[in-house]
């Protein structure tokens, strides 16, 4: 019986239709399905496929669930028809399957080839899909999920399978995903860590058993080594930072009360990458100050380590970390001159990781980092082209040795991408256009292999995002606003799509406002005097970089102003973004999308001057 709010009248919620010499993985995937349970939040929610169900029990499997019936095609057909979707387990084996070929060519006579999910387990989409799903001219079913270790990974995967069967978007049914999976994950270690701790000093000064003491002092340790880094990497993605905060709780209550020249080495370390953490958080919710206490605190404890062990690349790595916050903290802050002494740190304590282990691509991309962040630095602080290029060259070089070392880590090809990109922005602010238009090719064909190679990763299709709007931004240089409008116009379609399926998204909402913005901004110089007809603009916080659209949204008002002949209109909205962002010490281009305010205003008010000048005539 199906769960009340499944969405369909179907007896099954999927059929799945596999080789038998794959039975076994059908068995689990049966399994898996029926057992996994929707977010509670999303149960009940509208979708085109109906209310999101609870559960999907039962899903078919025709070895235990079809009788001796005499026509066995028939009830095949009549199983189809009962069910919510087709999953055929993709296999070498299942391709050369014709019974497996007769089930998707049964639920495609039924016109529901919308609702069969290929899910690829063992080769690939060549040797493995069934001739039932491969079209004319060689064209194929699209894969709904790839469960291979080189692919999605199975867990993945089956997010992929559920969001297919409910209509919910993969970014939000992960986001729920990880909320539930973090709340479990903080209930127990928290629980863990409190019992260790107590356990501890029982053994301590009850039990005086020195060698159980210890042991338990280790698990204890260990435990809370995982909840600074383990559990902290699976609820960050959630953005919820009430969850990172119990976390954050659950291990400052094992150093609560211990002295600190008695800690151990490693309970010391622990606590450092736990402040920098919570330094992490609290900028993140705009409370700088209390970061900054964080950051300076983590900052002596790791300093102190070093002095203790300066060949230690592990004391050598936690200290870097802590220069690199404070140069965070201090750039945030609008201290730039701290934030390049503490990021010079970094940068030099980063070099001698790599030379002390040059084959450590972990060590190259540090190194990459922070090369980047001072080159962002000499371009948006200082606008100094030609030194933040040789930066960015610089960063580039180390991706390009750590992706040598790690040819398939996700993280060496974003890496790799981001600084393309920077190099392309300098070139652009400093009128190397053709140069500019090089680089952001380059970058997009790293983006596209790493999407290929990586489909799960939405990072990269925000990276295509910012690429196309980066073009359109080179063929605004240029003075060719059709050329622009058009890239702008294909970010846009790409950033709605994508924000749709992660509407929790900041970085997607902000890109795609942006996109927009600059789309309309290409139209008004093109002379359409209607492009910015209902563009409205929220009242910015200063303060947060995702604000940054807003008083961009301004100045397109205050083209959109000129253009109609109205100067008054123009002044003021353009005086009230001049006294938000040309304040002094603030940087030439703007924290998160580089905006050039001073430039942009200068250019309207240029503008307003010679329309004056050809009204006096």
């Amino acid at each position: 019986m199906l769960d009340p709010g499944q969405q369909s009248t179907a007896r099954y919620s999927a059929f799945i239709s596999y080789s038998r010499q794959d039975i076994r993985l059908a068995r689990w995937l049966q399994s898996a399905l029926e057992s996994y349970r929707m977010p509670r939040r999303l149960v009940g929610t509208p979708t085109p496929h109906g209310p999101v169900p609870g559960r999907f029990r039962p899903v078919f499997l025709d070895q235990s669930d079809l009788t001796a019936a005499p026509d066995l095609l028939d009830e095949l057909s009549h199983s189809l028809a009962d069910s919510g979707h087709l999953i055929v387990l993709c296999t070498p084996q299942a391709a050369r399957s014709d019974w497996v070929d007769q089930e998707i060519r049964l639920m495609q006579a039924l016109g529901r080839g919308a609702d069969i999910l290929a899910a690829l387990f063992e080769g690939d989409e060549h040797e493995s899909f069934p001739p039932a799903l491969v079209g004319p001219g060689g064209s194929r079913q699209p894969l709904a999920a790839d469960f291979r270790k080189s692919g999605d990974g199975r867990r993945l995967a089956l997010l992929k399978l559920v969001a297919a069967m409910s209509g919910i978007g993969l970014g939000e049914l992960v986001h729920r995903e990880e909320s539930r999976r973090a709340r479990r994950l903080i209930t127990v270690v928290a629980a863990s860590v409190a019992g260790m701790a107590a356990f501890g000093g029982l053994s301590l000064y009850a039990m005086q058993a020195r060698e159980q003491a210890e042991a338990e002092r280790r698990k204890s340790e260990a435990m809370v080594n995982s909840l600074v880094t383990d559990l902290r990497g699976a609820v960050k993605p959630a953005g919820n930072l009430a969850m990172l905060d119990k976390v954050n709780e659950a291990a400052v209550a094992y150093f609560r009360g211990q002295s600190l020249q008695n800690m151990p080495d490693a309970a010391l370390a622990a606590r450092a990458r736990l402040l920098m953490a919570m330094g992490e958080d609290e900028a993140t919710r705009g409370d700088l100050s209390t970061a900054r206490s964080h950051f300076e605190e983590a900052a002596r404890t790791t300093a102190a380590r070093l002095a203790a062990g300066p060949r230690d690349p592990q004391r050598i790595f936690d200290h870097a970390q802590a220069e690199y916050w404070l140069g965070h903290y201090a750039w945030s802050s609008g201290n730039p001159a701290d934030a390049r002494r503490a990021w010079n740190q970094y940068a030099r304590l980063a070099d001698q990781l790599v030379t002390m282990q040059p084959t450590r691509p972990d060590w190259r991309l540090e190194a990459g980092y922070a090369q980047s962040n001072l080159g962002i630095l000499d371009l948006r602080q200082d606008l100094d082209v030609a030194a933040a290029g040789q930066r960015f060259r610089s960063a580039i070089r180390h991706y390009r040795d750590a992706l040598a070392l790690a040819p398939d880590d996700p993280i060496a090809m974003a890496d790799l991408a981001d600084g393309l990109a920077w190099l392309a922005d300098s070139q652009r602010v400093g009128g190397q256009l053709a140069e500019a238009r090089g680089t952001r090719s380059e970058q997009a064909r790293m983006l596209r292999q790493a999407a290929s190679r990586h489909p799960g990763d939405i990072g990269f299709r925000i990276g295509l995002v910012g690429n196309e709007i980066a073009n359109g931004r080179i063929a605004d240089a240029a003075g060719d606003p059709q050329r622009a409008s058009a890239h702008f116009r294909t970010a846009r379609e790409a950033a709605a799509r994508a924000a749709a399926d992660d509407p929790q998204s900041a970085v997607l909402a902000a890109t795609l406002r942006m996109a927009q913005l600059w789309e309309t901004r290409s139209r008004l110089i093109a002379g359409n005097r209607q492009a910015a007809a209902g563009l409205a603009c929220a009242s910015p916080d200063i303060a947060d970089p995702f604000a940054e659209p807003e008083d961009w949204c301004r100045l397109v008002q205050t083209r959109a102003a000129l253009l109609r002949g109205d100067r008054a209109a123009a002044r003021s909205l353009a005086a009230a973004v001049s006294e938000a962002r040309q304040t002094p010490g603030a940087p030439r281009l703007s924290a998160r999308f580089g905006l050039d305010y001073a430039a942009e205003i200068k250019g309207l008010e240029q503008q307003a001057g010679g329309q004056q000048e050809r009204t006096g005539r």
